[in-house]
C-alpha cells in the first residue's frame, strides 16, 4: 500500500479506496469524505502515516458523485413506467462507485504521464494499457454511462479532465460500431495518449483567454506533430496509435491541420476521437469562453460544425446521445427541473427522466420518475444548466 503523509490530508479528501492506519485497521472506507474529527483523532494519537492502494478523487468527481447522491429518498409511484426507471436508477446509483474509481485512476495516470514527458522522460505504456482495458469493460457493461459524463463539470486541470472526457466518449463509439475487446482498448489507449503534445505548448497560450494571434496559432497548430513525434520516437507507441495524436485536428472537409487532409485520408481512430474531443471540449468551461449545455453542444456539432466530422460517425454519435443526452438537466412543461435518465429512440425528444425539483423550485422529498414518452401530457420546454438543480 503506498504512504499517505496525514499532513497532506483535508476535510473532505476521498480514496478510490480504503484508508487504513494499519494493514489490519480500516480508517476511512472507499468514497467516504474526511471529516475534521477524523483529521483530530489523527492529531490525538500522534499518528503522521495512513496508508492505502487507492487514489484520491478529485473535487470535481466527488461533486459529480453527489449529483446521484440522494437517492435514500422514499419512492412511493407504483406506475409501471416509475418502476422500471426506478430500477435503471438503482442500476446507475449502484456502478457510480465504479465509474468514479475509473475515472479517478486514469486521470491520475494522464496527469502523471503527462509531466514526467514533459520533463523530458519516457513512461511505461502498461499503466496507460490497464486503464483502457478498464475503461473499455467498464463502458461495454454500463449503457448508462453518459449519464455520468454529461452531468459532470471540472473547475481545474482542464486537459487532463479533457482527455479522459474524450477517451470515454470515444469508446462509447467504438462500442457502437461493433469494435471487437482488443480493438475497443487499442482505441482507448491512443485517445489517452492523443493530446500528450499540449502539456509543451506555454502556458501564457494554452490558457490564454482572449484571441490567438497569428505566432501563438501556430504553437497551437504544433502539439499534433511534437506529441506524435514525441509517442513514436520516446515512447515506442506504434504508429497506429499515435497517428490519433497526429490527426485528431484534421477535418473531414480538409480544413483542419496540421497536415489538411481530408476524408477516409484520416484514420478511423483519429476521426472518431476528433467527434469525441470536440464534444467534451463544448460541454466543458475553456478558459476563452463558457460550457455549452449538452443539448446545445449537440446542435452545433450536427448545425455549423457538421462538415468537420464523418457524417456517418456524427450521426451514429447523435442517436447515442439524443438532443437531450443522458445526465442533462431540462426544464418541464409544468416548470419542474429533471435530469435525463433514458432515452426512447422512437421519440427522441421525449426521454424519460427524473425530477429534481417542483415547480417551486423546490428539491422534491421522494424519488419522482415520468417518462415522457407515454406522459404525453408534459413535455421539455428547454434545457438548462445543471447548476438549476443545486
Amino acid at each position: 500500500m503506498k504512504k499517505i503523509e496525514v499532513s497532506s490530508l483535508r476535510k473532505g479528501d476521498r480514496f478510490s479506496k480504503p484508508v487504513y492506519l494499519d494493514p489490519d485497521t480500516v480508517f476511512i472506507s472507499s468514497n467516504s469524505p474526511i471529516s475534521v474529527a477524523d483529521l483530530e483523532r489523527l492529531t490525538k494519537f500522534g499518528i503522521k502515516e495512513v496508508y492505502s492502494d487507492g487514489n484520491k478523487i478529485e473535487e470535481a468527481i466527488a461533486e459529480n458523485a453527489n449529483k446521484f447522491s440522494d437517492d435514500k429518498l422514499p419512492f412511493l409511484d407504483q406506475n409501471e413506467d416509475a418502476l422500471r426507471l426506478k430500477v435503471f436508477y438503482d442500476k446507475i446509483i449502484h456502478n457510480r462507485f465504479e465509474f468514479d474509481t475509473i475515472y479517478s485512476s486514469a486521470l491520475e495516470i494522464v496527469k502523471k504521464s503527462y509531466k514526467i514527458i514533459a520533463d523530458g522522460k519516457s513512461i511505461e505504456i502498461r499503466e496507460f494499457r490497464d486503464v483502457a482495458e478498464k475503461i473499455c469493460d467498464y463502458v461495454k457493461n454500463n449503457s448508462q454511462i453518459s449519464v455520468y459524463l454529461n452531468s459532470f463539470h471540472q473547475n481545474n486541470n482542464y486537459l487532463y479532465h479533457q482527455v479522459v472526457n474524450s477517451t470515454f466518449f470515444a469508446v462509447v463509439i467504438g462500442m457502437n460500431m461493433d469494435y471487437s475487446r482488443p480493438k475497443l482498448i487499442d482505441l482507448a489507449l491512443a485517445s489517452l495518449m492523443a493530446d500528450i503534445g499540449m502539456l509543451l505548448v506555454p502556458n501564457n497560450i494554452s490558457e490564454k483567454t482572449g484571441p490567438l494571434d497569428e505566432a501563438e496559432k501556430k504553437v497551437i497548430y504544433k502539439h499534433t506533430l511534437v506529441g506524435y513525434q514525441v509517442l513514436t520516437q520516446r515512447i515506442k507507441l506504434k504508429n497506429t496509435l499515435a497517428v490519433v495524436c497526429l490527426q485528431h485536428h484534421e477535418n473531414f472537409d480538409g480544413s483542419g491541420y496540421p497536415q489538411k487532409i481530408s476524408g477516409n485520408s484520416i484514420e478511423e481512430f483519429a476521426r472518431i476521437y476528433s467527434i469525441a474531443d470536440n464534444y467534451s471540449s463544448l460541454i466543458s468551461k475553456r478558459p476563452q469562453r463558457q460550457a455549452l449545455l449538452p443539448h446545445e453542444a449537440i446542435k452545433k456539432m450536427i448545425g455549423e460544425m457538421v462538415t468537420k466530422f464523418d457524417l456517418k460517425m456524427v450521426r451514429l454519435f447523435l442517436n447515442i446521445q439524443s438532443m437531450y443526452p443522458l445526465g442533462s438537466y431540462v426544464e418541464l412543461s409544468d416548470g419542474r427541473i429533471a435530469m435525463v435518465l433514458d432515452v426512447n429512440k422512437d421519440k427522441p425528444i421525449r426521454p424519460s427522466v427524473r425530477i429534481i425539483k417542483e415547480s417551486n423550485g423546490e428539491k422534491v422529498k421522494t424519488l419522482q420518475f415520468s417518462n415522457l414518452g407515454t406522459d404525453l401530457q408534459l413535455y421539455i420546454t428547454k434545457p438548462v444548466d445543471a447548476k438549476v438543480s443545486i
